[in-house]
């Protein structure tokens, strides 16, 4: 098997990954920590984590730590020792975590409703004419 066919395979495993209990929201730190791992070429490690945290966070190297094995444990990132250094792979990508997340909320506050939804999310303003570009679009494609 040739290495691209293995890499589209990997990448297959990670949008298809869920969780024991469904649609996980994630706290704001473990958000936050998630989005540096999703923007960085994987595996990553723990000092290239801390350089894209917002420095206003101040957090300490073992803050971080304990956040990335909490995730680890939670099952959305997979850790590999290198050295004397652990480096960290995501496990669910970004793309898969959003539209889990996106979709439960959904569900679970608008009983599934788009309407609904977007009638919360937009109210009397409505949509930009750009936005109902990007829905009519939508649904030619999927609808």
């Amino acid at each position: 098997m040739d290495q691209e066919r293995l890499s589209e395979q990997e990448e297959e495993k990670k949008e298809t990954a869920h969780h024991e209990d469904g649609a996980q929201k994630l706290p704001d730190a473990e958000l936050e920590t998630m989005l540096a791992v999703w923007n960085c070429e994987p595996p990553v490690t723990t000092a290239r984590i801390m350089r894209l945290i917002d420095p206003e966070r101040s957090w300490k190297t073992p803050t971080l730590i304990s956040f990335l094995q909490r995730l680890e444990k939670r099952g959305f990132l997979s850790s590999e020792k290198h050295g004397r250094e652990y480096v960290y792979e995501a496990k669910i990508s970004r793309q898969a975590y959003i539209g889990e997340l996106t979709r439960s909320f959904l569900l679970k506050a608008h009983g599934g409703s788009l309407f609904s939804f977007l009638t919360s999310a937009y109210g009397e303003e409505g949509l930009s004419g750009d936005a109902v570009d990007d829905l009519l679009l939508f649904l030619e494609r999927h609808g």
